[in-house]
């Protein structure tokens, strides 16, 4: 599942990299910002909000919930989420384009069902991320990304946008 989002992020970083240079250097600034994302993580189709702020031009801060979906196996469902913060470096390719780079702590929450039996467990995760951000005008993005989260949500690739304020 996660191939044909993986070619639908490629396509549409490659179609953003040809916009005109109409975006203003600013852009390159994330400053404070909200945003959503969905993609698709070991479980299922994830949906992801995320918040933070640059500290400086290199680093930043992120916090973030990521709902990783469920699934089911042989009358067993599998669910679970994660609320983390992350240290974020960024690097700016171009007044458009970031790429960047973070680590952080994940608190995870997953629960198994079966018909006889409900085991939950929670714990504290490493994840590490990359990714590409483009900058459709000052206030608006579009993100792709990839993130590895230890626990049942494991790696999740995901697209979204992000919003400046």
């Amino acid at each position: 599942m996660l191939k044909p989002l993986a070619v639908a992020a490629l396509l549409t970083a490659g179609s953003l990299a040809a916009l005109p240079a109409h975006a203003q250097a600013r852009a390159a600034d994330w400053g404070s910002y909200l945003g959503v994302a969905i993609g698709d993580s070991d479980l299922d189709t994830t949906l992801k909000i995320y918040g933070g702020q640059s500290l400086t031009p290199q680093w930043g801060w992120e916090a973030s919930y990521i709902d990783f979906g469920s699934k089911t196996h042989r009358a067993t469902t599998t669910e679970a989420w994660a609320l983390g913060g992350s240290l974020v470096g960024k690097l700016p390719l171009s007044p458009q384009v970031s790429a960047f780079g973070k680590v952080g702590v994940y608190y995870v929450d997953s629960e198994v069902r079966a018909a006889t039996f409900t085991a939950s467990d929670t714990s504290l995760e490493l994840g590490a991320g990359v990714g590409v951000r483009f900058a459709v005008s000052p206030q608006v993005s579009l993100r792709v990304e990839v993130e590895s989260i230890g626990g049942e949500g494991g790696d999740v690739i995901s697209l979204g946008a992000q919003f400046r304020f």
